[in-house]
């Protein structure tokens, strides 16, 4: 009875009072000797989340806050065994993996949907997203920006971070005086992570059910944000080797974002030049369906939760990475241009949240690619306590559509999806139905299905069933496989033994079929898998799996690609057996790396897969990695055989916390193509840059340069204050 009081004292629902300070009389140094912190109440008693989920953390962190209409200013003491902290890189938004970080979340309408998250780290290197989809699986925007200040000291035995972050940065109600709120810590001389809430491990510790409360002493008041205007212009020079041209061009034009009352926000773009974003990174496609990639330009980004949650992960209605790309005669995917977008997103009030997305993309008559308008509508409405339901509406209408031009001159799409989520989010869920309307295709166009997860200490379930007709059709979305019904059920049970070696060992099994929609109700597909893993306590771990599998080929299929000198696999039914392993090292270390591989039966042959990145880190100046992806596959005569590389090294230079370089090559034996990016950036002014990029593009065999180009954009994020309204 005593311990059980114990843990119901320390493991309660935990809140933190917030005092309201009259002055801005703050220097923000990592130093809290101003005497406004002597009125602060300090909250500590951070719980283990790694290795451990019970008990209290033995290096305490400790968080102070104070407020006023502009500001809310926080203080962070962390204590740790020793001075030897550990940074990738001094870049904003830098990844934690094997880092030091303290995160505070604040979730500032408390309905456990999204939140907002600012990190620091005893360096002060800075870092802010946006949580969205209630934390679960950890979800989280690093691509959102807004200005704000933090720096840190290092002392004996702790550090301390200071913050200054607006009140115009968050969007709430104004009257109201409480907020959900928590924080986590990652601190690798001790080798553990813990949180201000008790998140069981199980559990992603950005999970949303295990806020706390953020008490502020007075009604919070709102004041008018700033409109941001981001200009930018681009001189360029490319050498378009194919073509046999050369040009200087200069491009010009802006983004901004619009503040509507407290909580809605316009977004509008100007001929948007993405130069300056990140590389995506490639791989080998050796299966017959198409591979999703993240979304990189951060217009889309920020709010796309709203936008590209419809549907599950393998038919998606909204996809945002289709917009600006068209279709060749031959299906290939080719780059338009975008002239104007618009995005208008935010909440009407605590329970209803509306987007509208709307894309004028340019045509290219070389290609027969019609310009396109492309149009999105959502809104999510909450539904009982954390739950929502949402709808949407998508419209793809050519704007100079005629015979000549490839695709069809529109494609819609309409639907809702319904989102379950219990209180502490341990049970969640999804149903949806889709229908598109595209001209001459007919049949019922429909894509629906559903999802229930569960997750316990001890074990997790999982179910997903889906149906996608053979007319179903979203030009904007991902649909990987059409006319099909699938079931996926699978199981897992954890393990925690008590060992200083080993955290967990998770036991888990499978079963995932295809069958055609159409006729005959056929078996396409069939997977049932059954694997271990174990996770160590230094952070390493390593699984195993097995995996018999069935594929039905409808149409011929060369696993190869163009490079495929034998004939392609027949129509047919193929059982296959292989054996998945994979495995990671401990990334707190300077060097780490991390991998899967694959052997077993393809088809009528047998195959061998590794993709594996390694990393080399120099704290905190620079960090080299190489992602390397091979494929041996051996078919008997008369199909095809070969080897497939992909090597991807990438160079990340840290010269100041403003200056940074990054150079990325991707070499591809399957797509006979050679990229290098490299990329020099100096943050002059708080969200503002300077970037010098180098392109070279190259077939490799044999090696002749396709097109090579050098872009100078110059970006400057201007706010521009507008007379404070203060509203109760």
């Amino acid at each position: 009875m005593l311990i059980l009081l114990i843990q119901t004292l320390v493991f309660a629902q935990k809140s933190i009072n917030v005092k309201y300070v009259d002055n801005d009389n703050f220097i923000i140094d990592g130093a809290l000797d101003e005497g406004n912190w002597e009125n602060a109440v300090l909250t500590s008693e951070f719980t283990e989340y790694f290795p451990t989920d019970s008990k209290l953390a033995d290096y305490q962190t400790e968080i102070m806050m104070l407020y006023n209409e502009r500001f809310l200013y926080i203080g962070v003491k962390g204590y740790a065994p020793g001075k030897d902290y550990r940074t990738p890189s001094y870049e904003r938004d830098f990844s934690i993996s094997g880092a030091d970080i303290v995160n505070l979340m604040f979730d500032t309408y408390s309905d456990r949907a999204n939140a907002f998250l600012f990190g620091i780290n005893p360096f002060g290197v800075e870092r802010e997203g946006v949580i969205y989809g209630g934390g679960v699986t950890g979800d989280l925007d690093l691509n959102w920006n807004t200005k704000w200040v933090g720096q840190s000291q290092i002392y004996d035995g702790y550090f301390i971070s200071e913050l200054r972050i607006p009140m115009s940065a968050f969007k709430f109600k104004a009257g109201i005086t409480s907020w959900k709120f928590s924080a986590m810590r990652s601190d690798t001389q001790s080798n553990t992570k813990s949180s201000w809430t008790r998140v069981p491990q199980n559990q992603n510790q950005l999970n949303l059910g295990y806020f706390g409360d953020l008490i502020f002493e007075k009604p919070l008041v709102k004041t008018r944000n700033p409109i941001s205007v981001i200009p930018f212009v681009t001189p360029s020079y490319t050498n378009e080797h194919y073509k046999g041209e050369k040009s200087f061009n200069f491009k010009a034009g802006f983004d901004a974002k619009i503040p509507v009352k407290s909580s809605l926000m316009l977004d509008l773009t100007v001929l948007p030049d993405f130069s300056s974003d990140d590389v995506v990174s490639g791989q080998n496609n050796v299966t017959q369906f198409e591979i999703k990639q993240d979304e990189t330009r951060l217009f889309f980004i920020d709010n796309g939760d709203l936008f590209n949650g419809f549907g599950e992960g393998n038919a998606l209605a909204f996809y945002s990475r289709r917009v600006g790309i068209g279709k060749d005669s031959l299906g290939n995917d080719k780059i338009v241009p975008i002239s104007v977008g618009a995005k208008f997103t935010g909440k009407i009030n605590n329970n209803l949240r509306i987007g509208v997305l709307d894309v004028q993309t340019e045509g290219d008559d070389q290609y027969g690619i019609a310009a396109n308008n492309n149009l999105v509508v959502a809104a999510e409405q909450r539904v009982f306590k954390k739950s929502n339901i949402g709808a949407f509406f998508i419209n793809r209408q050519a704007t100079n559509y005629d015979e000549s031009l490839n695709g069809t001159s529109y494609n819609r799409v309409i639907g809702s999806d319904f989102n379950f989520f219990s209180k502490d989010n341990s049970v969640d869920g999804k149903l949806f139905f889709h229908k598109s309307f595209t001209p001459d295709i007919s049949g019922n166009a429909i894509s629906a299905g559903n999802e229930l997860n569960v997750e316990k200490r001890a074990y997790s379930l999982g179910l997903t069933t889906q149906y996608v007709d053979a007319g179903f059709q979203s030009d904007l979305g991902f649909t990987k496989r059409k006319d099909i019904l699938r079931v996926n059920p699978s199981g897992a049970y954890n393990m925690y033994p008590k060992s200083n070696k080993i955290n967990t060992i998770i036991v888990d099994a499978s079963y995932n079929a295809y069958w055609r929609a159409s006729g005959d109700m056929s078996l396409s597909e069939r997977y049932t898998a059954l694997g271990a893993a174990i996770n160590f306590t230094s952070g390493a771990s390593i699984g195993l799996q097995g995996t018999n599998a069935y594929e039905y080929l409808y149409s011929p299929f060369d696993p190869v690609g163009e490079k495929g000198t034998g004939a392609p696999i027949p129509v047919g039914g193929y059982d296959m057996n292989y054996l998945d392993l994979d495995y990671n090292t401990d990334r707190r270390k300077a060097f780490w790396l991390e991998g899967t591989t694959r052997y077993g039966s393809f088809y009528t042959g047998n195959k061998f897969t590794t993709d594996v990145t390694f990393q080399y880190r120099y704290q905190p100046f620079f960090f080299v990695s190489l992602q390397l992806q091979y494929d041996n596959i051996k078919m008997p005569e008369p199909y095809s055989s070969g080897q497939i590389w992909y090597l991807g090294p990438t160079l990340n230079v840290t010269f100041t916390k403003t200056l940074f370089f990054n150079t990325d090559v991707q070499f591809s034996t399957q797509s006979n193509s050679f990229l290098l990016v490299s990329r020099l950036q100096w943050r002059y002014a708080p969200l503002s840059d300077l970037f010098l990029t180098y392109t070279d593009t190259d077939t490799t065999a044999p090696f002749e340069l396709i097109e090579r180009g050098v872009y100078l954009k110059l970006t400057y994020w201007l706010d521009i204050s507008r007379k404070n309204k203060i509203t109760n």
